[in-house]
């Protein structure tokens, strides 16, 4: 995948990623208004980090009492657009930047390397949202394994999307690094 990425001229992929991350924007956009309106009580990386089914059930009878539990599902649901758009924009993002540092360098590794890290924190978003639908199948009665399973994902989610930021910004400096020295050389 990432070949005929790279394969693009510089001004589509470019273009590309800059509507990639407009997408990306409007997905988060929608998914934090549809979160919101849900009343879930706490801040979604602290539900999902809870790794404990008694919290889940504390968070899910908030919404049951307030009536936008059904809120809460639509934004499960939602949670996948955002998903995809994260992938999309990891593996252009990624893909541009390496091509900054040209093929080869510690820069192009490290800007694929972005793109499969945020790929795979994506990968483990699919994998806590298809979970979060067991628990919403019986709201008040979930298991505490599924409860901790459910948070190790987010948990290797938000670990592997922060690699790939760290990794990002790292390719970046390398590639304008190296273009810096090939311009003064």
């Amino acid at each position: 995948m990432f070949h005929h990425l790279l394969r693009m001229t510089p001004g589509t992929h470019l273009a590309a990623t800059g509507a990639a991350f407009a997408g990306f924007m409007g997905a988060q956009t929608w998914l934090d208004a549809s979160y919101e309106a849900s009343g879930h009580p706490v801040h979604y990386a602290e539900g999902q980090l809870a790794f404990s089914a008694e919290r889940v059930e504390y968070f899910y009878g908030v919404m049951l009492d307030a009536g936008t539990l059904d809120i809460y599902w639509r934004t499960q649901i939602i949670d996948f657009a955002f998903i995809a758009s994260v992938m999309i924009l990891s593996a252009l993002l990624g893909t541009l930047v390496a091509r900054l540092g040209g093929v080869g360098s510690f820069g192009y590794r490290a800007g694929i390397a972005a793109a499969v890290l945020g790929i795979a924190g994506a990968s483990m978003d699919v994998i806590e949202n298809l979970i979060s639908f067991i628990m919403l199948a019986n709201p008040q009665d979930i298991s505490q394994t599924v409860a901790v399973v459910y948070s190790s994902f987010a948990a290797a989610k938000f670990a592997l999307l922060s690699g790939a930021m760290i990794t990002l910004k790292i390719a970046l400096l390398a590639g304008l690094f190296r273009r810096a020295r090939v311009a003064f050389a």
